[in-house]
């Protein structure tokens, strides 16, 4: 079984009222295909007068291997206890501390598998899909180690082109096409801007990614 974010957005709400008691907004939910991580959540904290704001929450889950639904269900609430943590502004002892356990532990006694750590030996990786399009990837390496991925309207790829040439963030851009289905969510974009990907993803997707040039 593969996920998509509008599988990922159902379980959300499902869990949210029956897990979380409906506390927590909906983030922004991501498939990608880590090998080495079944599920991520990040945010970040915005200062303000009375403490930090917890914002731009991000849960992502991997489809790179083919696991049953139960399985992928687990990985997403346990990235929902990280969320509930980090809204609710509730200290713990470490990432997956007394606080985190004593969660995990509840819900488990609710019938569910959640784990501090799952192997990922357990399953096989997925065949990797492919989309009836073929997408115009547009691959930058910006200052600060990172990696953005845009997927670019292929009428507008000359003049992002000459817009990032000199961009003092991107340190290197290439131009890629692919029709792998990681890209079937992201906006064809008509000026420089995409997502930013770990090192991870980038590697697993560069393999079915076909480099061209624009012009």
């Amino acid at each position: 079984m593969q996920v998509t974010t509008d599988i990922l957005r159902q379980w959300f709400e499902e869990f949210n009222t029956s897990l979380f008691g409906n506390e927590l907004p909906m983030p922004i939910l991501r498939t990608g295909r880590s090998r080495s991580q079944l599920g991520s959540f990040s945010c970040t904290r915005r200062p303000r007068l009375f403490g930090a704001r917890v914002a731009d929450c991000k849960i992502c889950v991997s489809n790179y291997y083919d696991m049953d639904e139960k399985a992928f269900k687990n990985v997403l609430i346990h990235e929902m206890i990280h969320y509930f943590i980090a809204y609710k502004k509730i200290k713990d002892t470490s990432s997956h501390g007394v606080v985190f356990r004593k969660m995990m532990a509840e819900i488990n006694a609710c019938g569910w598998n959640i784990e501090v750590r799952t192997s990922c030996k357990k399953w096989s990786p997925a065949a990797e899909r492919k989309s009836d399009t073929t997408y115009l990837v547009l691959s930058l390496e910006l200052s600060g180690n990172r990696h953005m991925l845009s997927v670019v309207n292929p009428r507008y790829a000359r003049a992002i082109e000459r817009q990032i040439h000199n961009a003092p963030e991107v340190k290197s851009y290439k131009w890629y096409t692919s029709a792998s289905t990681f890209f079937s969510d992201f906006p064809k974009v008509r000026s420089p801007r995409g997502r930013i990907v770990t090192h991870d993803i980038l590697n697993t997707l560069l393999p079915d990614m076909h480099a061209v040039e624009v012009g």
